[in-house]
């Protein structure tokens, strides 16, 4: 209260904000002639709490954050600091008995107030916490070890604060332009500047390839024994586009012309399904022709074809062109939740994420791992809407996650 004497580091009041509660100490020693707030008081940041006079004689007053150095050796009385003000200066000359404050250490006014008590220099003391700072078992430690040692100067800097690290020296980088020169690259430009001319919509699903993942692998050592060949995931998936497309016609399908009136789009008769492959010519995206008429082991021949003529850049036209829908199978590389964009007129792209090992709950409310692939569409909003979408995306997913439904379908 007003007229109480206070020695530096004694406890003023406890200030709490909403995400913590700190014990504020006086940074001199003196009388408190003014406090500027009551009991549970809310204090705006930088406001003054209370004026001290100190031995000298004068009064507190209003004062920035951060004081100028004063030239005088005698005290001078500022406001104490609120938790987000940058603490006062120490006085020049201490009351008797006063602790003494360490230059360059990093440690609260509690933990000072603690080193005062017990007689230790702060300069001497490592600290454990984080960048250093001492904490208060530090300062038990050090005062249960050894006698504190003499306090040095105040005006020498600890040799923690001298040897301060600077960043190493911004080097002088260099930009390179690159031309865009091979036909693949050059290609990729022109079809994504026009499919970015294309009102697109998006939607993803979760897939759970556990029993598919059990069942490919239950194939591929009698598909490689009796057809030459290992059947992969990838072409599992591409049959379950198909088929999803025969349940949903209108997702295999191209908008018109911009200009055309009445507007128009054309539902393609044959399941064209483009597959994205990553070659050191860049990606190229070549289709598998009528998909809806091949088993599984016919396109995984495809498929492996494809993949060995793009690696030989030995692709031909038929190849790229005629494509209806496009699956990419990016997961492989690595990414989660990938969001193509579609091109060449197609109005759907697929692209698959890497697949995970996760918890889900079974029929019995029991958790148990399985392994899940996310995958996200995108459609030309232009003449499909988010239930034909949606749709397209529940019929993948059931053929995906319940392969005994492709019984019912394939003849």
């Amino acid at each position: 209260k007003e007229g109480d004497m206070v020695k530096e580091m004694d406890n003023l009041c406890s200030v709490e904000s909403d995400k913590a509660s700190v014990e504020l100490s006086s940074p001199y020693t003196g009388k408190v002639i003014k406090i500027h707030h009551k009991l549970q008081d809310t204090v705006k940041v930088g406001s003054v709490l209370v004026e001290i006079q100190t031995s000298s004689g004068a009064a507190a007053a209003p004062a920035p954050p951060t004081p100028a150095p004063v030239a005088e050796p005698e005290p001078v009385a500022v406001p104490v600091p609120t938790p987000a003000a940058t603490p006062a200066a120490a006085p020049a000359a201490s009351a008797p008995g006063a602790g003494v404050k360490a230059p360059g250490v990093l440690a609260t006014p509690k933990v000072r107030h603690l080193a005062k008590l017990k007689g230790v220099n702060l300069n001497n003391v490592t600290g454990s916490g984080a960048a250093g700072r001492v904490l208060e078992s530090d300062v038990l430690a050090a005062a249960e070890g050894a006698p504190a040692a003499a306090p040095k100067e105040a005006t020498a800097p600890s040799a923690a604060a001298a040897a301060a690290p600077s960043r190493p020296a911004i080097r002088p980088g260099e930009d390179t332009v690159v031309e865009i020169t091979d036909n693949v690259g050059k290609g990729m430009v022109k079809s994504m500047n026009e499919a970015l001319k294309m009102p697109v919509m998006a939607l993803g699903e979760e897939i759970d390839l556990t029993t598919m993942i059990k069942l490919q692998k239950q194939l591929k050592g009698s598909a490689e024994k009796k057809y030459g060949t290992k059947v992969s995931l990838t072409s599992f998936m591409v049959k379950a586009m198909s088929l999803a497309l025969t349940d949903n016609p209108k997702v295999n399908s191209k908008f018109g012309p911009a200009d055309a009136n009445p507007p128009t789009y054309t539902v393609l008769g044959n399941h064209n399904i483009s597959i994205a492959i990553d070659t050191p010519h860049g990606l190229v995206v070549p289709n598998i022709k009528d998909c809806g008429n091949l088993s599984i082991v016919e396109i995984q021949q495809e498929v492996t074809r494809l993949a060995g003529d793009a690696m030989g850049n030995k692709l031909k036209i038929n190849d790229i062109q005629g494509g209806t829908i496009t699956l990419s199978n990016i997961g492989v590389i690595g990414t989660k939740d990938p969001r193509p964009i579609p091109f060449g007129g197609q109005a759907v792209i697929g692209a698959t994420g890497r697949t995970m090992t996760l918890p889900r709950y079974n029929n019995k409310m029991e958790l148990e791992p399985r392994q899940v692939m996310m995958i996200r569409w995108v459609a030309d909003h232009r003449h499909l809407d988010g239930a034909t979408l949606a749709r397209f995306s529940n019929s993948f997913k059931q053929y995906m996650e319940e392969p005994g439904e492709w019984m019912l379908k394939l003849r």
